[in-house]
């Protein structure tokens, strides 16, 4: 970057805090909206578009692969020729939420000289409210009184005790995604989807994990990435994968693959003779074996699979 495109920058950022807070809302002498914003600042319109396109790295590893669509939301003159375009971004196909939001500040010649992301795009995602005597971000989870559930019979190799809990992780599931319906944060009922990373190679598995509380007192749990490690055929160890953020609302669909499945993830405090029974989600290699899984939250335990 030259002396004098540092010194636009900077004078095109004077000020930065209202421009980031304040959208524009009619056209004005030094502001266009809309398609009205490519008419009057062709040069820079177009040159902010291609710069965004060209460069999707900034918007992080889950849309920087992405299909994605722009839309410009205004274009506004700026000092020393430099017009700040602000444009909205968000994935081509299966979105359903807030779009991202971004500007550029570009110069007469079409040089980028500042790039500023405000709000990266963010899905409608399922919330299902649980508590007794508070809230726990936990999806689609089910609590059950151990006074009515008859344990498994002895000798179940899936089923371990740890020193406050037992432990019963089910053989993995796999699939090429999961689909499902859930309560979205309204209290509707809605089909949602969650997709590998790395689709061409990958697949999703998902392991239904149980845990009782048969101590005196109450257990926090703490449900994330450090909570279990799946270890695969070759002794490679994968983490959850957060199911709030990986989860998507899903197009029309006529089955779902995984009528039963239920996300674990998040907070929760688990009082004596209670059980809380859901899925946590790993990515894989297509065609992978699995040998064990490794229990981390709040206890340790090994469930053996071979």
């Amino acid at each position: 970057m030259t002396e004098n495109n540092r010194e636009k920058e900077e004078s095109a950022g004077q000020d930065l805090s209202a421009a980031e807070q304040i959208e524009p809302v009619t056209d004005t002498e030094t502001v266009a909206l809309g398609d009205r914003a490519g008419q009057r600042f062709p040069t820079q319109v177009r040159s902010a578009l291609e710069y965004a396109a060209a460069n999707k790295y900034a918007y992080g590893p889950r849309l920087r692969n992405a299909e994605l669509t722009w839309n410009v939301v205004s274009a506004e003159s700026m000092t020393d020729d430099i017009v700040r375009v602000r444009v909205e971004f968000a994935p081509a196909s299966g979105f359903r939420g807030d779009s991202g939001i971004e500007y550029m500040d570009v110069d007469a010649n079409g040089s980028i000289l500042a790039r500023r992301q405000i709000r990266i795009p963010k899905e409608n995602t399922p919330v299902l409210l649980i508590g007794i005597t508070g809230i726990s971000i936990i999806l689609a989870v089910i609590f059950i009184s151990l006074m009515t559930w008859l344990k498994p019979e002895a000798g179940d190799p899936l089923y371990v005790a740890g020193r406050t809990l037992w432990i019963r992780a089910e053989r993995p599931e796999s699939r090429e995604f999961i689909t499902y319906t859930g309560l979205d944060s309204e209290g509707d009922f809605r089909t949602w989807v969650i997709n590998p990373e790395n689709e061409s190679e990958n697949d999703l598995v998902y392991v239904k994990v149980s845990l009782f509380n048969e101590t005196s007192g109450s257990v926090n749990l703490v449900i994330d990435e450090k909570a279990a490690k799946l270890l695969d055929g070759d002794r490679t160890t994968y983490l959850p994968l957060n199911t709030i953020d990986r989860t998507l609302e899903a197009e029309a669909v006529g089955k779902v693959n995984s009528p039963e499945f239920m996300p674990m993830w998040g907070s929760l405090t688990l009082d004596e003779g209670e059980q809380v029974v859901g899925m946590l989600v790993f990515e894989l290699p297509e065609g992978s074996s699995f040998t064990e899984l490794r229990w981390a939250a709040s206890d340790t335990a090994v469930i053996k699979y071979q």
